[in-house]
Parts: C-alpha cells; sequence; structure tokens
C-alpha cells in the first residue's frame, strides 16, 4: 500500500489519494472524526518520497572565506607575546583543504608576503596560514628568525623558543576543525627561510609534511665547525637528532640570479662571508654542507636543493614556485 499524502480540504471535506498495487482510488470525507483518523494515519503512514538525505560536511565556521586573521596567544609559555595570523581560505566554508604555514622575510610585511600565494591558493586549493612577528615584540633577527633561543646573553628554555609556535598554531586549528589534514607544509622566503630551517633543526617538526627555505641571507650550518648561530657548536642541539634531520623534507630554494653581494639586507659578519659572498653561493654551500655530514654519518638523506631561474632576491616570484612544489608533495 503506497499512500500519497494529497490532502485537500474544501468545505471541511478531506480528499485524499489511495494507491493499492497500482490500483488508484479517490476519497472523499466530510465526517469530522475521519478527518482526524485520516490526519493522524498521514502524519504516521504517508510515504516520504524525497531522496534519502546525505551527511554534508561540516563547514568551518573559524576562518573566513578569503583572507581573514585571527589573533593566537594559547601557547602558555609565549601568552605574554600574542600574535596575529592572516588567513587565506580559498573555498567557503571548507574543512578538507591541506595547509601551509607562511612565513614572511624581515620587512615584517605579511599581508604582502600571504598574499603572494593567494593565486596560488586557488588554482590548488589548499589554506594558506601567515604568523606575524611584528618589530615591536620580536625586535631584531634573535627574536624572529633565530626563534628567540638565545635572549639576555644566554640560551632560553627550550619552551619559549618561537619555532614551537607553529605546531601550536596547527593543533588550535585542527582543535577548530579547520583541516582534515593530520600534517601541513610549511615555507619561508629570506628571513623567514632562516626561520624555517632553524625551527627544522632545533625543534620537532613531526607533523610537517613539506618544509622549503627559500632566499634565506645566511644560516646555520649541520655541523660543528661554526659556533652558534652560524653552526651547531655550543648550541642546545642534541648530536644524536643530527642523523634524523638529514631525513627530513626540507627543501632549499633560492632564485639563480639572488647573487648580489652588495645587498643592504645581506649580512656580511665574518661567520656569514665564510658561507660565501651572496644568498645563492650560501644555499649552495648549506646544502653541500648538509650533504657531507650525512655521507660521513652513513646516513640517507632526503634534502633536496632547487634553484629558480630568473628570479633575484624575490619573494613574489619564488611563491607559485614554493606552491606547486608543496602541490606536488601531497601527492607523493
Amino acid at each position: 500500500i503506497r499512500v500519497f499524502c494529497f490532502v485537500t480540504l474544501n468545505n471541511f471535506t478531506l480528499t485524499f489519494h489511495l494507491q493499492i498495487n497500482g490500483f488508484k482510488a479517490l476519497f472523499h470525507m466530510k465526517n469530522y472524526i475521519f478527518i482526524l483518523f485520516l490526519s493522524l494515519f498521514f502524519a504516521i503512514s504517508c510515504e516520504d518520497n524525497s531522496e534519502e538525505k546525505v551527511d554534508e560536511i561540516p563547514q568551518s565556521t573559524f576562518l573566513k572565506y578569503g583572507n581573514g586573521k585571527f589573533s593566537f596567544n594559547y601557547y602558555a609559555p609565549l601568552s605574554d607575546k600574542p600574535i596575529n595570523v592572516y588567513t587565506y581560505l580559498p573555498v567557503e566554508g571548507a574543512t578538507d583543504l591541506p595547509l601551509i604555514f607562511v612565513m614572511h622575510g624581515n620587512s615584517r610585511s605579511v599581508i604582502n608576503n600571504c598574499g603572494y600565494w593567494n593565486e596560488s591558493a586557488r588554482n590548488f586549493k589548499f589554506i594558506v596560514i601567515c604568523p606575524e612577528f611584528n618589530e615591536t615584540d620580536f625586535p631584531g633577527s634573535a627574536n624572529y628568525q633565530n626563534g628567540m633561543m638565545f635572549t639576555g646573553g644566554q640560551f632560553a628554555d627550550s619552551s619559549k623558543w618561537t619555532y614551537n609556535l607553529i605546531e601550536e598554531i596547527f593543533s588550535y586549528l585542527k582543535e577548530n576543525n579547520v583541516t582534515t589534514y593530520e600534517k601541513y607544509g610549511i615555507y619561508g622566503f629570506s628571513a623567514g627561510g632562516q626561520f624555517v630551517h632553524r625551527y627544522a633543526l632545533y625543534t620537532d617538526p613531526k607533523r610537517a609534511s613539506f618544509i622549503i627555505a627559500g632566499g634565506s641571507g645566511w644560516y646555520t650550518l649541520p655541523n660543528y665547525s661554526e659556533n652558534y648561530p652560524y653552526g651547531l657548536s655550543n648550541s642546545p642541539f642534541i648530536e644524536a637528532n643530527l642523523n634524523k634531520k638529514f631525513q627530513l623534507p626540507l627543501v632549499v630554494m633560492i632564485g639563480e640570479n639572488d647573487t648580489d653581494p652588495n645587498d643592504s639586507d645581506l649580512r656580511k659578519t665574518v661567520q656569514a662571508m665564510r658561507q660565501g659572498s651572496h644568498r645563492y653561493d650560501r644555499a649552495k654551500n648549506f646544502y653541500q654542507i648538509a650533504t657531507n655530514k650525512a655521507n660521513e654519518l652513513g646516513v640517507s638523506f632526503d634534502w633536496t636543493f632547487t634553484t629558480v631561474p630568473g628570479v633575484g632576491h624575490s619573494s613574489e616570484s619564488i611563491a607559485p614556485v614554493a606552491a606547486e612544489l608543496f602541490f606536488n608533495s601531497l601527492n607523493n
């Protein structure tokens, strides 16, 4: 028996349709008792002819569609230094997209650097997360690209290193259902590239699936021939961890024309000059020293060295290349 819920009330007359094994009947009733009875019957027995509802993916209510921003101070050891985190969500309400952190350079122009990733985020469908380390709260290289490791003439407790904020922000985003992915990518350019490679060396980036250090001005070399911050000697680095550092998915990226030895932002200390006269040479030297150290230790080496033809020291030009590398890494 199939009862179609088509009811018409006209002058207290109830009209309904009944179909039994293909036989159709049309009935009219004026008796109010029958009307009440049949109303209850319809409420209980009428067939729902609509399609089965499919559970919808819950939409993100935390990230704003397109450009957004939130304040983060939920990591207790650094809660006295809240930071702004700029975001870009390319698909409204999406919670099933991968995510990459983008670290700004020494200019601290986080909005511009984050914006260089918007088009790639739309094309490849990933979320962009851009923490801001402003000059007021994090002055100089010691408090940004060197992670607040060494302050007041001594090494700070490792819980206060700003490198920790990456994992903490990711956990916070997971708690707010921003992404279903369990891992993230991270990219930094210039001073941001310095931040990223030191974050990789000095912390445990356990949920980082892809790490890109782009256009760094100078490096912390992964050996003990130089003192901190130019090398690992006299630093809190645990030497036994060096083996596994070479298995990190680290990309050393540099523009092939990033060769200006007179760049005003290029560090020219004696130790930095030993790494090379310009950024291209320093990037190549950093990668080669890491290769040699891995060979010396007899461990596998998973870092890669990537150059960008026709590009100098330009975050805007390198960002699309890095974005494509990140997207390709998700499919490997």
